[in-house]
């Protein structure tokens, strides 16, 4: 029996380790990307209508660049301007980068009537 405890140890530590979570900010794309505004940490200081949330799954490897093109394309083929609320979460060995896509106050014709955010 002692001779199988340091294997039963590693096994432990292993599934431990093997099943963790992340979820990360990606503050370095705050700003604008791909002609896109994003926001990861702060809400932007101007009225907007929340169009749909959106999240863009993939296995490793893959790189948070890559992701964010994707999640970009799908923001501007729902008619967005902006992204609010990005994140970037990895679990095991598969990414989800997420966001809410909006439409700014400024660039809704005025004739639809939309409730904006303040």
């Amino acid at each position: 029996m002692k001779k199988h405890l340091p294997f039963l140890f590693g096994f432990l530590i292993l599934a431990i380790f093997a099943s963790c979570t992340s979820t990360m900010s990606l503050s370095g794309l705050e700003d604008s990307y791909e002609g896109m505004e994003i926001y990861t940490a702060k809400v932007p200081d101007r009225s907007f209508r929340e169009l749909n949330f959106i999240e863009v799954r993939s296995g490793w490897p893959m790189d948070a660049n890559r992701l964010m093109d994707r999640l970009v394309k799908r923001a501007k083929d729902e008619g967005a301007d902006g992204l609010i609320n990005v994140r970037l979460t990895s679990l095991e060995r598969s990414f989800t980068i997420s966001g809410t896509a909006v439409k700014f106050e400024d660039s809704i014709p005025k004739e639809t009537g939309a409730v904006l955010n303040p």
